[in-house]
């Protein structure tokens, strides 16, 4: 059976990303960078979700040693990325979302998202 990856840094420029590949590759670690051309193509134009440093599962915790040992910060496992903490706190003042799952308060926001521009372009139609 296939072992799987798993993400174990984020970064927004993919020079970033190339570093710590560098770095876990020269400890013999198995590693890639998902989304690299991606957010080279979109870089400054939109946020694709940054280049993200994928190790094998089983390389997790080696990983994140020399990681913590060459100066990375380690996101401690109950913190959650800015951007999601982000919605987090917004939905967290909305009582019937307070107690949805991250995804359905996510799924929430784009669906009122797109209600909001459907209305707008309607009523722009409207007025011409």
């Amino acid at each position: 059976m296939e072992e799987r990856m798993v993400e174990i840094a984020r970064f927004s420029k993919v020079d970033q990303a190339r570093m710590l590949v560098s770095l876990l590759q020269s400890e013999e670690i198995d590693c890639y960078i998902n989304n690299e051309y991606t957010t080279q193509v979109f870089a400054g134009l939109a946020d694709m979700g940054g280049a993200r440093v994928e190790v094998l599962e089983s390389d997790v915790k080696r990983a994140m040693e020399v990681m913590e040992a060459n100066g990375y910060e380690i996101p401690g496992e109950d913190e959650l990325p800015d951007q999601v903490q982000t919605v987090s706190n917004w939905t967290r003042h909305i009582p019937f979302l307070r107690n949805l799952p991250l995804e359905k308060q996510i799924l929430f926001f784009f669906i009122l998202i797109a209600v909001c521009l459907t209305v707008l372009v309607y009523a722009s139609k409207l007025f011409e």
